[in-house]
């Protein structure tokens, strides 16, 4: 799909969660993973964005919002 080859080109990390799951290094010790679901006829597509747990040591929670706006749109400028 568009999603994981924009992904790998990124130099995320696949995981084995939802029905695609990339895991991004970001500066220093800070990771960020983004988890999609494709959807079917009961449920509709869904992404969860996920902070390393020592996010909330460096980052405000509303800068925790924008990285995942950056993650996101870095993601599709790749696609």
């Amino acid at each position: 799909s568009a999603f994981r080859a924009a992904c790998e080109k990124m130099g995320a990390v696949a995981l084995n969660h939802g029905d695609a799951g990339y895991q991004f290094n970001l500066v220093g010790n800070y990771q960020m993973q983004i988890l999609v679901w494709e959807g079917d006829d009961e449920f509709p597509p869904n992404a969860q964005v996920l902070y390393s747990d020592n996010f909330e040591e460096g980052f405000a929670p509303e800068d925790r919002v924008v990285a995942g706006d950056i993650l996101i749109t870095a993601i599709k400028a790749n696609m």
